[in-house]
């Protein structure tokens, strides 16, 4: 799995019921039709869509985002970076979460 499949079966979803191609789905998201082809493929091993690769497996792809992808995409913290808060650091969360980390997403000008 790359991160970029996530996406695009997320994106599959948002369609609903409205008929796509992956020439749809690579304008849409700025992605080559060969990798969205190539990233289907990956997901029909993986068993996130059906074998004509049109529909998602909504029920698995939520299992995997919610206990598989921090295995195959870790987050592994960094030294400290100006940059973009994010997660339990930005303005409005801070007051549902404590931690002594601000986590950013690296940007020079953050």
């Amino acid at each position: 799995m790359r991160p970029q499949d996530i996406v695009i079966l997320l994106k599959i979803i948002s369609k609903g019921n409205q008929p796509w191609q992956n020439k749809d789905l690579a304008a849409e998201l700025f992605i080559s039709q060969s990798e969205i082809s190539d990233s289907l493929n990956r997901s029909l091993v993986a068993g996130l869509v059906n074998a004509d690769k049109k529909k998602v497996f909504k029920k698995s792809l939520l299992e995997f985002i919610e206990y598989g992808l921090h295995y195959v995409f870790p987050a592994i913290p960094s030294t400290e970076v100006n940059g973009i808060y994010t997660a339990h650091a930005r303005p409005f969360m801070k007051e549902n979460f404590f931690s002594e980390t601000a986590y950013v997403w690296p940007q020079p000008r953050g």
